[in-house]
């Protein structure tokens, strides 16, 4: 039986053996193991780079969130350049639909040039007969100072008789100046603000506006002047007039207007 010293050498013998046909003869045990756990750090490493860059946002995400929060500037408001409005505007071209523009147009091209003189004379005329009535129109003439008394109790004195326009109608817009008094106390005077105006024939009555006022305009045109003399009964509604005392309107007519309202 062979002894303990000799099963020793054996076993480390087969040990040798073994560990030479596992590793080259040109790279020893330790440089083995070196290898190995250089393999193994470098996995670690690139584990840990991973880790962290997952953890940590890149520079573009940083600079993408900055730009996000940061406030926006607001868009300046664009000035009004008059130039070009100006220049569209005298570029701008004739109205299509203009109703007299439309008709001469037509008549120009139906009857050619002798449309277009027809229309020029008949325009002429029409001037003509405006100019004329203008040289012709004298302006207010002095009434006659008499004192007429209507149906209602008004009575009214011409100072101007208006010569051109028409007469206030049912509907129309009427401007005037008046000086309202009763006695020697005067309530309103146009003159020293501005002139008034109502529609002629509309309720409830507005300002100095009454039933007197009202009668008392037929009849007048534009330029003509007035003096109204209204009793308790034509009077503004609201207005107590002493016993025998009329309130009289003086009234100047400037303007009869059409109204499309």
């Amino acid at each position: 039986m062979p002894s303990a010293a000799t099963i020793t050498a054996a076993a480390l013998a087969w040990l040798s053996v073994t560990c030479t046909a596992l590793v080259p003869s040109s790279q020893p045990y330790s440089a083995v193991r070196t290898g190995f756990a250089g393999r193994h750090q470098t996995r670690l490493w690139r584990h840990e780079v991973r880790l962290r860059s997952e953890e940590t946002p890149t520079e573009p995400a940083a600079e993408e969130s900055a730009e996000e929060a940061a406030p926006t500037e607001p868009e300046r408001p664009k000035q009004f350049d008059l130039k070009a409005a100006n220049t569209a505007s005298a570029e701008k071209p004739f109205n299509q639909f203009d109703p007299v523009l439309s008709i001469t147009g037509f008549i120009s091209r139906r009857f050619g040039l002798v449309g277009g003189l027809a229309i020029v004379g008949a325009l002429a005329a029409t001037e003509g007969v405006e100019i004329v009535k203008g040289l012709a129109d004298t302006g207010p003439q002095p009434g006659s100072g008499e004192t007429i008394t209507t149906a209602s109790g008004l009575q009214y004195v011409d100072i101007l008789v208006g010569t051109s326009g028409d007469s206030p109608k049912p509907g129309n817009i009427v401007g005037f100046n008046a000086v309202v008094t009763i006695g020697d106390v005067t309530l309103f005077d146009t003159y020293k603000d501005k002139p008034v105006a109502f529609k002629y024939g509309q309720r409830p009555f507005q300002n100095v506006v009454c039933d007197g006022l009202e009668e008392g305009v037929q009849g007048m045109k534009v330029g003509g002047k007035r003096k109204l003399i209204v009793n308790q009964e034509l009077a503004p509604p609201g207005v107590k007039l002493p016993p025998g005392v009329p309130i009289i309107y003086t009234v100047e007519l400037t303007e009869v207007l059409n109204s499309y309202l």
